[in-house]
């Protein structure tokens, strides 16, 4: 949990409060508060164990190809957000 990481110089417990806190802000200097790699990647392979129904261990012994393929499909996911859809010709 006290791991070390690279992202905003702090441990990733506090680069996840930043983000949770702050999400879209800047640093002081202006760069962007982004969302720490290992929490995109913990909430892929957590989101893939729910739809599938598996444990984690089976999702991390996949090829990392098909991975990739999945997180692309959730990244091109749009959030539902209630409007109708005018794009049906």
């Amino acid at each position: 949990m006290g791991e070390r990481c690279d992202i905003g110089g702090g441990t990733l417990r506090l680069d996840i409060a930043r983000w949770k806190a702050v999400r879209g802000g800047t640093y002081r200097d202006g760069s962007p508060v982004v969302k720490p790699v290992e929490l995109e990647t913990a909430e892929m392979i957590d989101n893939l164990c729910q739809r599938y129904g598996c444990p984690p261990s089976v999702i991390l012994r996949e090829n990392v190809g098909i991975l990739k393929m999945l997180h692309i499909v959730s990244e091109g996911k749009v959030e539902d957000d209630g409007e109708p859809n005018n794009n049906s010709g």
